[in-house]
């Protein structure tokens, strides 16, 4: 606000592994508005017959669809068809959307699609380029062994997040890569927290 290029926040890494937590710890934090927009609340938006885990879908397969992973028992995944990939697209336009308005954002996760990360990643690294958004893209790393803990007391728990620990990461230059295994939220927070205060001391 206030003049200043607005600030982007980008939270990437598996199901479970506290994205939601350290975003709204940033939030709170942070001394300027960032709104909220991620995975999460995107696929609020979308709509019953392109969801995945909605019974008898009739548009599924052009949308998200649960796959189970046949190397990982237990373990599933998300399918993205054309429409979902164009919808990832449009959440990616509404996140520079936002910025383009001279608001802050927090990118609360994104689907684990490389060409809708790319071009993510692509849009924002020319918004910094051209100073136009302050942005820091923060990915959160975690072992196995505690990754299946925080998905057995995950709210939502879907089995996703073992089998999105072997897939490439969201994110191919982050700025910040935060190693989770033996630390607790609070922790995480904290570190992120002071992160971002010597990086963007304005923020």
């Amino acid at each position: 606000m206030d003049g200043r290029p607005p600030l982007c926040v980008v939270i990437t890494g598996p199901s479970a592994a506290g994205k939601s937590t350290l975003a709204t710890a940033v939030q709170e934090h942070a001394r300027e508005p960032l709104l909220r927009f991620g995975v999460d609340e995107f696929y609020r938006m979308v709509p019953g017959q392109w969801a995945g885990g909605v019974a008898d879908a009739r548009f599924a397969e052009r949308g998200f669809t649960y796959q189970d992973v046949p190397s990982m028992p237990g373990a599933r995944r998300i399918d993205n068809g054309v429409d979902a990939i164009a919808m990832l697209h449009a959440m990616n336009a509404g996140i520079v959307g936002i910025l383009g308005a001279g608001v802050g954002v927090i990118v609360d996760g994104q689907a684990f699609e490389p060409v809708v990360n790319a071009d993510l990643e692509t849009r924002l690294l020319d918004l910094r380029a051209r100073g136009l958004a302050r942005v820091a893209v923060i990915e959160l790393s975690v072992s196995d062994e505690p990754l299946a803990d925080r998905q057995r007391r995950h709210a939502h728990p879907v089995g996703l997040a073992l089998h999105q620990n072997t897939l490439p990461k969201q994110a191919a230059e982050p700025d910040l890569v935060v190693e989770t295994s033996g630390m607790s939220a609070a922790e995480v927070a904290a570190f992120v927290c002071r992160w971002l205060d010597q990086e963007y001391p304005e923020a």
